[in-house]
């Protein structure tokens, strides 16, 4: 018999026995378009983290910066322009933020005084970093290429320096004895040193403050956390070349305990996913087979007869093999078409670009993995079809 005539009679049983399917098709198409929604919108949503500041943090930084012991060095390295401009070539460097600082510089707004930590930044550093404002606005392009006296305080300055319940905005500190306007006020941050810290521009710190016209660090934000291990080799390739003298007194590092905390919890959702997806279709490979298995008592006598006139035992394991694919490849097309319509759905109310390759490796993957499920499934009552003996399966009641 060929396969096309298998194909024809397993439709057939199907149509005929519809209401007896119908659960498991449904079973089989939810598990399909689960895993086809899953892997899609998964890999969207896991690329859509890895750019997502406010959950990375610093987990994507890499920091260059130098040691500093007079035991082990002599010398105290900087870093320059031309090292910024060459790492933002580097691929996967999403921002490159050059940082000068000082840590005793002298703070004060009327009588009040302290001493405080400045940072002299580019805009691009709230780029780099997740640094959200409590109150006002972050560095400008333009504040540091006109120089404006502006400048970022933390929270704890302002505790320190303003009366409480002063609007702080508008209002002028005198840093290293040059005025400043306070136009932002800094929220909660990763680094708490920020709390206590200062920022001003760039340029304005290496012109104006002594001890501020050195850089000391360079943040490098990597465009996602698979690649910040090669980042981190190539960024110290870059300033090792460019200052071959002071490369022993680099460091050049990143945080990897934090990329591996955000990778676990990333995969324990997905297990969780995945391990639910695999119980529906598991559920629906059994319903499969126990329906399989009435077939076969309730088309005992058919099966008598077909062999009583010469159908041989192979024969009677691929007819029901045939349909038990059948059955499967019925609900895993369905299963494609939800499995599509979910994923645009999603596209549209959570604003990701899905990548297309991977929704057609899943599409595949799900046809592929139906078929599979159907043999699986329907291999026992095929071959307990198959091994019936001809005279007794006619005299079955």
């Amino acid at each position: 018999m060929l396969t096309s005539d298998l194909l024809q009679i397993s439709l057939r049983q199907l149509y005929r026995n519809q209401r007896r399917y119908k659960g498991v098709i449904i079973g089989i198409a939810l598990g399909i378009a689960g895993f086809v929604t899953v892997l899609t919108v998964g890999d969207s949503v896991e690329s859509d983290l890895g750019r997502n500041l406010e959950i990375l943090g610093s987990a994507t930084i890499v920091k260059a910066s130098f040691d500093y012991d007079r035991k082990k060095r002599w010398h105290h390295g900087q870093y320059f322009l031309k090292d910024v401009e060459d790492l933002k070539q580097l691929p996967g460097a999403a921002s490159v933020s050059p940082v000068v600082w000082h840590g005793g510089q002298p703070i004060s707004y009327g009588a009040k005084k302290t001493r405080g930590r400045v940072m002299g930044v580019q805009d691009n550093f709230f780029q780099t970093f997740y640094i959200p404002m409590s109150r006002g606005r972050p560095l400008v392009d333009q504040d540091d290429e006109l120089m404006r006296s502006v400048c970022i305080v933390g929270p704890n300055v302002i505790e320190t320096l303003l009366p409480e319940n002063e609007d702080p905005l508008g209002r002028k500190l005198l840093i290293a004895g040059h005025p400043f306007e306070i136009v932002g006020v800094l929220g909660g941050v990763e680094d708490k040193t920020l709390l206590e810290t200062v920022l001003i521009p760039l340029s304005v710190a290496r012109s104006r403050i002594r001890e501020m016209n050195e850089i000391r660090d360079i943040y490098v934000r990597g465009a996602n956390w698979d690649i910040v291990p090669d980042l981190q080799q190539n960024v110290m390739k870059v300033l090792a070349a460019n200052q071959p003298g002071y490369a022993e007194g680099m460091m050049v590092r990143y945080f990897p305990e934090r990329i591996r905390t955000i990778k676990r919890a990333v995969l324990m959702v997905k297990l969780f996913l995945y391990a639910a997806l695999s119980v529906t279709l598991v559920l629906a490979g059994l319903g499969i087979t126990n329906v399989m298995l009435a077939a076969v008592r309730e088309r005992t006598t058919e099966i008598g007869l077909r062999k009583a006139v010469g159908a041989t035992e192979e024969l009677i394991l691929s007819q029901f093999l045939v349909e038990s694919v059948t059955i499967s490849s019925m609900g895993g097309l369905l299963g494609i078409i939800v499995g599509i319509v979910s994923v645009a759905i999603m596209q549209k109310m959570m604003g990701i670009q899905p990548a297309y390759f991977v929704l057609a490796v899943s599409l595949v993957a799900g046809v592929v993995f139906a078929a599979a499920l159907g043999v699986a499934s329907g291999y026992v009552p095929a071959r307990t079809a198959s091994r019936l003996d001809a005279a007794d399966a006619m005299r079955f009641e």
